[in-house]
Order: C-alpha cells, then structure tokens, then sequence
C-alpha cells in the first residue's frame, strides 16, 4: 500500500501543476526550426496526413512510410491543424507529452511518498535536459517514454491498491500501454508489463501477477484496430514492421549509429545533469529502504529495476540512439525526488562530494557553451559563422553557468540543501534554454533558407525538384500539396542494404507503383528543368558543376551543404 503518511495530492493541484507543466514545456516549442532529419521527416509524415485525410497509412513524400505506429503522427497531424506547418504547431503534442510524464510522476511519488516528494521528483524530471530536450524534438522517444511512465505507475498503483481502485488504475496502466504500443511498437507493452511483473516476483508478490493479464489485453484492445487496419491497407506492413523494424533492428548490424554496450551507461549520467552527483546517493537511499521494507509499499524497488532494465534492453542491440533511452529517466527522477525530500529535513551536512560532483561539469558545460561558436565552424567547415545575437546568447548561458556551478558548490559545501536545490535547477534551466535558443542559429541543418528563396521567386506551375538528396524539412516548409520529385538512381541494388533516405522512398516506392511519377531516375531531370521550363532544383554540392553544365541552371543561395538551383526562367 502507499505509504501512511503520504498525503494524496487533490485533483485541483494536480491539474493546476499540469497546466504549468505544460506551459513550461510549449515555452520554448516554436523558438528553433526544424532539425533535420528526425524533426523534418517526421513533422512531414504527421503533415502529409492533414493533406492527405489518410490517417491509417503514415506517408513520407506520399509513399508509405511504415516504420513507426500511426498515434503520434496523429498527435502531431492535430498541432499542425491547430496552429499550423510551423515548428511550435509540429511540437506541440511532444511538448505536452513531456508535460504528461512529469505529471504522473508527480501524482505517483505524491501518491507513494508524499506531495513534497511527488513535486521534486517532477521537478527533476521537467529540469533534465535530456527528458526536456526530448519534448522538444519532434520524434517517437520522449511520447514512447511518457506513455510508458504512465503505463508503469499506473500498472503499480493498481497492484499496490484493493477493490475498485485497483481496478481504475489497472485499466488506466492497459490504456496508457496500449497507446505507447500505437506510438513505437512492442516496447510499449515490453517495459511497463516486463518492469511491473519482474518487480512483482523480486518482491515476492507473485500472487499478483495474474491481474496484469486483464491490463495486457486492454492494451491490445486499444492497440489492434489500427494494427489491423493498416495491414489490410498494406498487405507487407506486418512483415516489415515486426520483422524488419523489431527483430532485425534489434539483431542485425546494417542500421545506422552501430555504438558499444557501454554507450547508455554514459548517456544517462550525461542526461541526467545537473543532478547526476546526487544518484549514488539517492540510489543507495532506495536499496537501504527496499532492505527494510520487504513489501516495498513505497515501489523503490521498481525505480530501482525500471531503470536497469531499460538500459540493459537498450545496449544488447549495435543500432543505439541518445533518446532510446529516455523511459529509464522517470524513474531516476523519482529516486532522486525521494532523496532530496529527506535531504531537505535533515540538519545541515557538508557535502563536499557532491559540492565538487555538481559544480565540475556544470563549469565544464558553461566553458563549453561559450566555446561553441569558435569550435564548430573548425570542425564543420560547412557551418557559417555564428550570428552576434547567438554568440553572445551562448557565452551568457556558459559564464551563467559557471557562476551557478560556484553557487551550487559553496551551497553544497555549508549544507544548505535548499539552496543548493534552487541553484541547480535554475543551472538547469539556463542550460536548455540557452542552449534550445542559441544552437540553432550556429548549427544550421536544415533547408529554410532555400524555402525562403524559392517562396520568394515561385510562381503556379513551377517545378520544385531534390537532386540526389530528399531535404526533409523543405515539403514541410513549403507546405507542399503533392509530393516532392525526387531523381535518384532508384535502381540501384546498395540501396537494399543502406539505412537511409534512399531506403526510406525506394520501399514506399515499392509498396506504391504509382510513386515512379514522382520518384523519377536523373534522366528524367532534363524533361522537367529543360529550356524554357521555370523550376528550382535542390541539390548536394558536390552535384552543382554537373547540373550547371548540363542543364544551364543557376545558382540562387546555399545552406549548408545543400545549393539551391534554378532555371534562367525562374532565377527573375
């Protein structure tokens, strides 16, 4: 059961602290354009869904883009519909996603903990960059993450509950499942029932397991209408995403940023600062209570085994990326809630640890964000100097830092654990927004130059053509109403074995015949940008000379590596 002295946090606060959560999380929502090319591409598959009307067949350049589950572009096709193709309206649902998360942390350590408890720990959660920065990012991690935290606390609720309330909050855990079963695929299912039921038998309650068996076929309940519905619109969609996506994924070497086992072990830590100092402690704080209480009413031993399963889920596949990780998050921020709750009622203790653990990388992130407009374009020639109004934004943010991560040590040092609480997660605060406003004007990888160029000179009837490149977020800048032509040598037999854009379109080209319109081979450029024709071809460097001499074109401006081309008829 919840534990005795935990207060239960009212509906009215609850709902008051989630429309602040909420509000912190959109703040920043529509402050940087789309990167690319996770936020182009998906931001464009949600888009071409308001287009199209089709909401069962996820489409990228209006081919079937089957990858991903259908709820979160669906979440996203509805910001987009609300306030428009813009950054702000593309992350609008993740933003609220992450605002979700916090929220049922809060409820779930003020349930189990008490309100303090609960609050700090969704503090500490909305105040890592890692969970922070993930709402910001128009992808399927952090929505993923937040339905699973949902799933979990509510799967645990129940068990930890009797009667009637057992029961809402199982059927709350198979719903929350369900839907991050529709966002990602079978981890939605895998990490809340996997977490709950292995905590269930280390805590010897194997009794219970039986009612997640009801929580599991709501889940798929919520899950299968769309599943079914989207095999029957694409007959190789099961094969593809469950073998091909899951499986293989998992198994296989040939996808992209193939990392050591040791990569989340960094991660984490990493993600987690500024309060990462602070985990050693908070852990061995959960492992002394889990010791003491053999019923783990509290669930500190689920926080504590929610977390290394993911991880260790995460680090058997060589395919690894930075946000795979974010559902082990939550219940690290929990477990560190806890432990700043009683930290905050004992007497006053030096921590001389912690002092030098938190105050270090916090300087070492401040010196390096005021040395980011000076390094990058040494390492990325590509990347034009940095604007004044970001270089200066961004040694602001690295001298704040530096000041706080001196705050925070001599906060640490006198034992004034208030203090040093209210310095980290304002060093925390300056970290995202400093560096969500400021990057983007240094590292510029995306296409809204050109789009803005080419809105500038287009006229009804010009072609817009991508020359061995698909440019992610240009469909989506533009707002296009058909697809974008894209020439490529689609007959290529290495595009089978790349994880790439080119494999992306070269399997919905497939799966839709009618798409060799539109994804057309390099012979076919000249019937579309010949003499006299008005259209606007984007292109990688590499490609300009040929294209110059061939077809005559003109250059018009350049982004990154990426030119902008134009027949003499359309550069006027």
């Amino acid at each position: 059961m919840p534990h005795e002295n935990a207060p239960r946090p009212s509906a009215l606060r609850l709902a008051a602290a989630s429309v602040l959560l909420a509000l912190a999380f959109l703040a920043l929502a529509g402050a940087r354009p789309l990167n690319v090319p996770d936020e182009g591409r998906y931001a464009e598959v949600a888009r071409e869904m308001v287009v199209t009307g089709d909401y069962v067949t996820p489409r990228l350049d209006f081919v079937p883009f089957l990858d991903k589950p259908a709820l979160f572009y669906w979440l996203d096709a509805a910001g987009i519909r609300l306030f428009g193709a813009t950054p702000f309206g593309a992350r609008f649902a993740t933003a609220l996603l992450g605002a979700l998360g916090c929220a049922a942390v809060l409820a779930a350590g003020a349930r189990l903990s008490g309100r303090r408890a609960g609050l700090l720990g969704a503090v500490v959660l909305a105040a890592t960059p890692l969970w922070y920065g993930g709402a910001q990012y128009v992808n399927h991690d952090l929505a993923v993450a937040a339905w699973i935290t949902a799933a979990t606390l509510a799967l645990a609720a129940g068990l930890l509950g009797a009667g009637r309330a057992r029961a809402g909050w199982l059927l709350a855990g198979g719903v929350a499942s369900g839907l991050a079963l529709l966002t990602k695929g079978l981890i939605g299912v895998l990490f809340p029932f996997g977490v709950v039921g292995l905590w269930l038998l280390a805590a010897r309650r194997w009794r219970l397991v039986p009612w997640l068996v009801p929580a599991g076929l709501v889940a798929l309940a919520v899950a299968a209408p769309w599943y079914l519905a989207c095999q029957r619109a694409n007959p190789d969609f099961f094969h593809y995403f469950f073998v091909t996506q899951h499986f293989e994924r998992f198994t296989g070497k040939g996808f992209n940023n193939p990392t050591g086992p040791a990569f989340y072990l960094l991660v984490v830590p990493l993600g987690l600062l500024p309060w990462t100092a602070a985990l050693p402690s908070a852990v061995d704080r959960a492992w002394r209570a889990c010791r003491a209480d053999r019923t783990d009413a509290r669930g500190d031993l689920l926080l504590l085994l929610w977390p290394i399963l993911v991880v260790a889920f995460f680090s058997i596949p060589r395919s690894k990326i930075v946000g795979y990780v974010l559902p082990a998050i939550p219940p690290l921020a929990m477990l560190l809630g806890r432990w700043w709750d009683e930290r905050l009622d004992a007497p006053p203790e030096p921590r001389r640890g912690l002092a030098l653990g938190t105050a270090i990388p916090l300087a070492l992130l401040g010196a390096g964000a005021a040395a980011v407009p000076w390094v990058l374009p040494l390492v990325d020639r590509s990347q034009p100097p940095a604007p004044a109004w970001a270089a200066a934004l961004l040694v602001a943010t690295g001298l704040a830092l530096v000041i706080l991560a001196a705050l925070a040590w001599r906060a640490h040092r006198e034992g004034a654990a208030r203090r040093a609480l209210l310095v980290q997660a304002l060093a925390s605060a300056v970290l995202i927004a400093g560096l969500l406003v400021a990057v983007p004007g240094v590292v510029r990888d995306g296409t809204r130059g050109l789009a803005a160029r080419i809105e500038a000179l287009r006229r009804d009837g010009d072609a817009v053509l991508a020359y061995r490149r698909y440019p992610y977020d240009l469909p989506f800048l533009l707002d296009l109403r058909a697809p974008l032509p894209v020439v490529e040598d689609w007959d290529d037999p290495a595009i089978a074995r790349e994880d790439s854009w080119r494999r992306e379109l070269w399997l919905g080209r497939g799966w839709r015949p009618e798409s060799q319109a539109w994804l057309v081979k390099p012979e076919a450029l000249s019937e579309r940008c010949g003499p006299g024709a008005r259209c606007f071809v984007v292109a990688r460097e590499r490609d300009v000379a040929a294209l110059r001499a061939s077809l005559g074109l003109e250059e018009l401006a350049r982004e990154g590596r990426l030119v902008l081309l134009a027949s003499p008829a359309a550069a006027r």
